[in-house]
């Protein structure tokens, strides 16, 4: 199984080929996504309601439960929570700055023993002993 992470299902929404060479590379494995991913995805919503209105909403809506719609969900447990909290705390510590929905995505993938994580920014999941795909687009 691959996680992917939400900035993979923007890139793919949006068209970039980048990123669509490097699923072409994963066509055969199951892939997934956090539940984060569907909270980020909705925060984009939100914003486009407010910006531009309710028609655009309703067409990215639909784009998004499209694109959303062939992939494993994996739910927010209590131990990935925990997982993500400890090493937030660590990083603080550290003075490293990594947004929590990072570490939820990270330590889903930890808990689900994920094969790779696919994500445009590697640095957020370095920490997990999990090997990374990433890309630039």
């Amino acid at each position: 199984m691959i996680l992917l992470d939400t900035n993979v299902i923007i890139d793919i929404g949006r068209g970039r080929s980048n990123v669509d060479n490097v699923m072409l590379e994963f066509k055969n494995e199951v892939c997934a996504i956090s539940a984060i991913t569907i909270s980020e995805l909705y925060v984009g919503l939100g914003y486009t309601l407010e910006k531009y209105g309710k028609d655009l909403f309703e067409e990215y809506m639909k784009k998004i439960l499209n694109l959303i719609e062939g992939y494993t969900i994996f739910n927010i447990t209590r131990p990935i929570l925990e997982r993500a909290g400890i090493l937030k705390g660590k990083l603080k510590y550290n003075g490293i700055t990594i947004e929590i929905q990072d570490l939820i995505i990270g330590a889903t993938a930890e808990s689900h023993s994920a094969k790779k994580i696919i994500t445009r920014n590697p640095d957020h999941f370095k920490i997990f002993n999990i090997p990374l795909k990433s890309y630039i687009i």
